[in-house]
This record gives C-alpha cells, sequence and structure tokens, in this order.
C-alpha cells in the first residue's frame, strides 16, 4: 500500500486526496494550514472558472456537487473600449457552458467530506524543515502549495522565458445585486493600455445556503489609471473604488448593471498580484529527497487567462490516475518527471502560453480578434480556446504563437489590446 503526502488543500489537493482515498490501496495524508471554516470565515482567494473538460472530471469522480446549482456562462463576450465606448469586439458561444464556484465554498466542503470519509487531513503550518523530515515517513510527497521557501526547492525550467515581476495588477471582488448578463456570458473588455475588466456569474456562501453572484476582476497595467486599489482597503472601500472605475471606463451599457452591487461579504475582495512561474516538476528538499510539484507550484500564470483551477484540476486527476496505475512504485524521481511530463505537454504548458498571449497579443492574435467581429464561427472558436487552450496552435501555425515557449519574455512590453 502506497503512503502518500499531499501539501496544500486547493483545486489540485483536494480533488487528489479524494481520487486517492477512494482507492483502498492507497494511505493518503492531506496537509494544510487552514481549517474547513478557517476557510470559509476568510477572504476570497482568487477568480476561478472552470471549463467543460474540467467539470466533466469533477461530476466523474463525484465531485460535481455544484452541476445544478452553479450558473452557466455559456459564452464570452470581447469588447475593446476607448474613451467608454465600443470600439471593437465580438461575442462567441462556448460549445458547452462553464461554470464557476467561489473557493471558499468548493474548499470547504471538500475538506469537510474529505474528514466525513476518514481521510487523515493534518491541519498546520510546515516548515521546510519539517516536511523535509516527515517526507521520509511517505512513499511519495506530492506539493500542490508551497511557501516562497519550498518552492525555490523546484528549479525554474529552463525551457521557458516569462516576465520576471507581475504583468498585471489585480483586484478582485464578490458582488451581490449585479443585473444579470443578458446573454448569460462572461465579459472579458479590453482598455488599450490601461488593463481589461473582466466578470462573470458565480455561486458563493457557505455549503448548503450558496447564491448567485458576480465575480469582477480589474487586471491594471502596474501604475497605470486602474492600479488604484488599496491593499489595506476594506472590502466596502475597494468595491466604491471599482464602482467609479466602471463608471470612468466602462460603456454604460455594462457599467449600468452594477449600480444595485454591493460586495457579497466582508472577505469578498483581493488584491495582489501574480508574477508567473515556470518550473520543473521534480523539487529536491534539503535532505535530497525528491517531491513531486502540482498546479501552481510547478506552473503559475495570471488569473486574467482562467485557465488555473482548469490545470490544477487536470494535474490532480493525471497524478491520481498514475499512482493508482502504479501501486507498486517505486515513486522515484524518474517516475516523477514520467508522470508530470504528460500534464505539463497536453494542459499546463498550452495554458501558460494562451495566457501570456492574451495579456500580450502578437500580431496574428490581434487579427484573429479583429476578424472575429464578422466571422461568428471565428468568435466562437476562439471563446473555446480558454476551454481547450491547445486549439490556439490550429488558429496561428505558422506564427511565434503556435511555435515559441518564450511569448513572455518577446511580447511582454506589448499593448494589453489587439
Amino acid at each position: 500500500m502506497p503512503r502518500v503526502q499531499i501539501v496544500g488543500a486547493g483545486e489540485c489537493g483536494l480533488p487528489l486526496a479524494h481520487q486517492l482515498l477512494r482507492d483502498n490501496g492507497t494511505s493518503v495524508t492531506l496537509v494544510t494550514d487552514r481549517s474547513a471554516q478557517a476557510v470559509l470565515s476568510g477572504t476570497v482567494t482568487s477568480t476561478q472558472i472552470k471549463f467543460p473538460r474540467t467539470l466533466d472530471l469533477e461530476t466523474r469522480a463525484g465531485l460535481g456537487m455544484w452541476d445544478s446549482t452553479a450558473p452557466e456562462i455559456e459564452g464570452i463576450r470581447f469588447a475593446v473600449a476607448l474613451d467608454r465606448a465600443v470600439v471593437a469586439g465580438w461575442t462567441g458561444r462556448l460549445s458547452r457552458p462553464a461554470r464557476s464556484v467561489d473557493q471558499r465554498t468548493v474548499f470547504a466542503r471538500r475538506l469537510t467530506d474529505f474528514l466525513t470519509a476518514g481521510g487523515d487531513l493534518e491541519i498546520t503550518d510546515l516548515s521546510l524543515p519539517e516536511l523535509d523530515r516527515r517526507s521520509a515517513d511517505y512513499d511519495l510527497t506530492i506539493v500542490t502549495r508551497a511557501s516562497t521557501e519550498l518552492a525555490a526547492c523546484f528549479p525554474t525550467d529552463p525551457a521557458w522565458t516569462v516576465p520576471n515581476a507581475p504583468q498585471r495588477r489585480l483586484a478582485v471582488l464578490y458582488l451581490d445585486g449585479v443585473t444579470p448578463d443578458p446573454d448569460n456570458v462572461g465579459t472579458y473588455v479590453s482598455l488599450p493600455g490601461i488593463g481589461e475588466v473582466i466578470a462573470y456569474p458565480a455561486l458563493t456562501g457557505p455549503p448548503g445556503q450558496e447564491r448567485c453572484c458576480e465575480i469582477l476582476l480589474f487586471e491594471a497595467l502596474p501604475g497605470g489609471e486602474i492600479d488604484v486599489f488599496n491593499p489595506h482597503g476594506t472590502a466596502t472601500e475597494r468595491w466604491q473604488q471599482a464602482a467609479q472605475l466602471l463608471e470612468r471606463y466602462l460603456p454604460a451599457a455594462l457599467a449600468d448593471r452594477y449600480r444595485a452591487a454591493e460586495v457579497t461579504d466582508s472577505g469578498a475582495t483581493l488584491v495582489g498580484a501574480v508574477a508567473p512561474r515556470m518550473r520543473q516538476p521534480v523539487g529536491t528538499l534539503p535532505s535530497g529527497m525528491p517531491v513531486l510539484g502540482g498546479g501552481d507550484v510547478v506552473c503559475r500564470m495570471d488569473p486574467g487567462g482562467a485557465q488555473g483551477a482548469n490545470n490544477a484540476v487536470h494535474c490532480a486527476f493525471r497524478y491520481s490516475e498514475a499512482i493508482v496505475g502504479d501501486p507498486a512504485g517505486p515513486y522515484d524521481r524518474a517516475w516523477m518527471e514520467a508522470t508530470a511530463q504528460p500534464w505539463l505537454a497536453d494542459i499546463a504548458h498550452p495554458a501558460a502560453r494562451w495566457t501570456m498571449a492574451l495579456l500580450a497579443p502578437p500580431p496574428e492574435m490581434q487579427a484573429l480578434m479583429v476578424a472575429a467581429q464578422d466571422d461568428p464561427a471565428l468568435a466562437d472558436a476562439l471563446a473555446d480556446t480558454f476551454a481547450r487552450p491547445s486549439d490556439m496552435s490550429r488558429f496561428t501555425a505558422g506564427s511565434r504563437v503556435a511555435q515559441s515557449e518564450h511569448l513572455g519574455g518577446e511580447q511582454d512590453s506589448r499593448a494589453a489590446a489587439p
């Protein structure tokens, strides 16, 4: 019986732990620094939107608790706005709807269910020396969430060149009272030289008491006109700042949807930035013991591309299949590298390329965005690329978008909109 230790209880660690717990031949210990109640009463952790392939994985594993209650996101309305006027845009339909559920709701429910099912849950804030000592008691340690110190155990992937600093300053707000989009789509508004405003419906609230809300994400060019949010402000203060920005920059038809809005709760906002990171999937602890990295530990992306949660869930299922399919191991460095590579090649790397291209679109992608205004089929296909980033190459065959893993280094100084 393999003994597996999972560090981190998020979009990767929790489904991985659930899957291994279902396999009676695996002994799994989940280590996290917060209880279900602490997660639920805390601040929002990010934005998240899950596309059909991800939802299918969760549903088949018995983790689709919100399949019938979370609002369907049927497509994406893309717009370029200047002086509050839409100067270009299109609406693309997803082949199947996406959904979003507040990660506080998801993580709290899954932590509780893991305990109820007999899982071994340890709530502690492990230091690197402590993790190193205890990892000797397990056949395999998988790190899905890492402190700066632990993340440094995973070498940077030399095949990638990504920006050294965050490409955007972020402000996330979860809101009640927003008028629903009439077409049940998410919106992506590009403000050239300023940043982006992204919004879509979601579900929030304690498990069993969920309600619909709207997630609003500001992606500001650092130091720019919408990079105004106080990292120490209250949720109400941040919403007041956000409302002023909506009135100043968004077309009236969009801004009017938020006139009666208010934050869902005192923890409904988050301000910060994400520095993209591409790391090798196998880390080395101070003792020399190898550990397998997953999710954001290996591939960390700006949330504007809507890939983080999907990337992490797919990682969890790829890893669980590999462990269950090879119960004898040995789970050595070679096994870890072989296990991670299919996930990286099929899911994580295409998602990273898509995200960087979206934030800094090269000429080929800008041309596609313009052409989609007069081509509904192309608009639908571009919308579906959010769900399947690997499809991007079929639009840009022979271009740098398809060929280069150095998009971040080449393109991060470009404007943020087509």
